[in-house]
């Protein structure tokens, strides 16, 4: 369960769970006790956390060179294929 929204449907269905519904809502927890709502926040600042993390992480952006190499963050080649170019219409004189 690394995947963001896996974990984030997840933490609601507890929530639901604990009211007896199918699923829950982050911001509706006043039937869970003191502990559980600690809780339920805690796993909710870390999902935050691994949220902006990823988005720091170069290895999570990519970009294309002037020869339409795929990079990452870091500038090394990502090895996808390369954009296939349009041919060119040579017009013949004569």
């Amino acid at each position: 369960m690394s995947d963001y929204p896996t974990a984030w449907d997840a933490l609601t269905k507890a929530i639901g769970a604990a009211k007896g519904s199918k699923s829950g809502a982050i911001d509706d927890v006043d039937h869970l006790t003191v502990d559980q709502r600690i809780e339920v926040a805690k796993v909710a600042a870390l999902l935050s956390i691994s949220r902006e993390l990823s988005a720091l992480n170069p290895q999570n952006s990519s970009y294309r060179d002037d020869e339409g190499n795929a990079r990452n963050g870091w500038g090394l080649e990502t090895h996808e294929d390369k954009p296939k170019r349009r041919p060119t219409r040579r017009i013949h004189e004569g």
